[in-house]
C-alpha cells in the first residue's frame, strides 16, 4: 500500500556553548580567549527523484539534526553541526501540524526548505564578552504528505476496467482482474506517442456508494486528484455497481467533490467500458447525451473507440501545455 502521509517531529541541533577560557601570560595578566560554540545544524527537506517513499520515514517518528561543537580555548571555534538532509519524492508537502500551515509544496528535483533551524552557538569570552550557552534548535511536529503527480487519473465505479484500460495504454505491470476492487493502490503508467511525448496516468482504487462510509478502500487516496489536469470517470456498461449509467455518473462526482470542492475545477471526461457486454448500450448513450457529459463509449477488450477517446486525451493534455 502507498505510503502517502505521515506524521514527524523534528528538531534543529543545539548550539555548541562558548567557552570561557583566559591565557595567563607571564607578567599574570589574564587574556580571554575562550572561542564560540558552533551552530547546530538544520533540518532540511529536499525533493528528488532517487528519494525512496515515505514509508521508510514512517518509523522514524524523531528526526533531530547535529548539535554544534562546544567552543574550546585558544579561540578554537567549535564546528557547525552537520544539517539532516531528508529526502523525499518529488510532490510532496510539508505542513505544520499544530494548524495544517502549509510550510512548502516540492514540486522540483532538487527543490528544498529548511523546516527546523539549527540553534546558534554560544558566545566565548574573546574580547572580554560573557560567555553563553548555545540557543536549542527549532522543533516542531509536521505532517508530510505526498501527491502523486500525474496527467490523467483513472476514477471509476468497481470492475470498470481502469486497470485494464491502464495496461492497455500504458503498459503498466498490472492486468485487469475479473473481480472488485483488485487495484489497491495508486497505479502509474507512462502512455509514449508520436516518438518523444508521453502522458502519465494514474489509477486510483475504486470508489462506490458506500466509499464515504469506510467500506471498501475508503476515500482518502482522492487527495491525489489535487494535481490532475483531467479525471476520467469509468462506468461499466454491465451497471453491476449502479442501475444506471447516470445514477454511477453521479455517484462518482459526488464523492469527487465531496473530498474537495477545487476538485470540480478540474476537468473531466466519462468513459463507459465494457460495450461489448452491455444490453442496453443506446440507452446508456442516450443518458449520456441528454446530461451533456462528455463521453466515449469503448470496449478494452476488442480496442473499439479507445481510439478515438486517446486522440480527445492527447489534444487536451497538449492544450494544457503538459505534454
Amino acid at each position: 500500500m502507498l505510503v502517502d502521509k505521515i506524521h514527524l517531529k523534528i528538531k534543529g541541533g543545539r548550539g555548541g556553548k562558548g567557552c570561557e577560557s583566559f591565557n595567563h601570560r607571564k607578567d599574570h595578566k589574564k587574556v580571554p580567549n575562550g572561542a564560540d560554540g558552533g551552530d547546530g545544524g538544520s533540518v532540511i527537506f529536499r525533493a528528488s527523484h532517487n528519494a525512496p517513499g515515505l514509508d521508510r520515514l514512517r518509523l522514524k517518528q524523531h528526526l533531530d539534526a547535529q548539535s554544534g561543537e562546544h567552543g574550546s580555548s585558544d579561540n578554537k571555534r567549535g564546528s557547525k553541526g552537520e544539517d539532516l538532509i531528508v529526502l523525499v519524492p518529488i510532490g510532496t508537502s510539508i505542513f505544520r501540524r499544530e494548524n495544517h500551515l502549509a510550510i512548502r509544496d516540492l514540486y522540483l528535483e532538487g527543490e528544498e526548505v529548511i523546516v527546523a533551524r539549527g540553534g546558534r552557538g554560544g558566545s566565548g569570552n574573546i574580547g572580554d564578552k560573557t560567555a553563553t550557552s548555545g540557543e536549542e534548535g527549532e522543533a516542531l511536529e509536521i505532517d508530510v504528505e505526498f501527491r502523486i503527480l500525474a496527467d490523467v487519473f483513472l476514477v471509476g465505479l468497481p470492475s470498470s476496467g481502469k486497470s485494464s484500460l491502464l495496461h492497455h495504454l500504458t503498459r503498466a505491470p498490472v492486468e485487469g482482474k475479473d473481480y472488485p476492487f483488485a487495484t489497491r493502490s495508486p497505479i502509474l503508467g507512462v502512455h509514449g506517442y508520436d516518438d518523444y511525448k508521453q502522458i502519465n496516468f494514474c489509477e486510483l482504487p475504486s470508489i462506490f456508494e458506500g466509499s464515504t462510509d469506510g467500506r471498501g478502500l475508503g476515500t482518502d487516496f482522492l487527495r491525489h486528484l489535487a494535481r490532475a489536469k483531467l479525471i476520467v470517470f469509468m462506468l461499466d456498461a454491465t451497471l453491476k455497481f449502479s442501475h444506471t449509467a447516470i445514477e454511477g455518473l453521479s455517484t462518482l462526482q459526488r464523492i469527487v467533490y465531496e473530498q474537495d470542492a477545487a476538485f470540480k475545477q478540474i476537468p473531466s471526461v466519462v468513459v463507459v467500458n465494457k460495450i461489448d457486454l452491455g444490453h442496453d448500450i443506446e440507452k446508456i448513450q442516450d443518458e449520456l447525451k441528454a446530461s451533456g457529459q462528455i463521453h466515449f463509449l469503448i470496449s478494452v477488450k476488442t480496442g473499439e473507440g479507445v481510439e478515438s477517446l486517446m486522440k480527445f486525451i492527447h489534444e487536451k493534455i497538449e492544450n494544457e501545455g503538459h505534454v
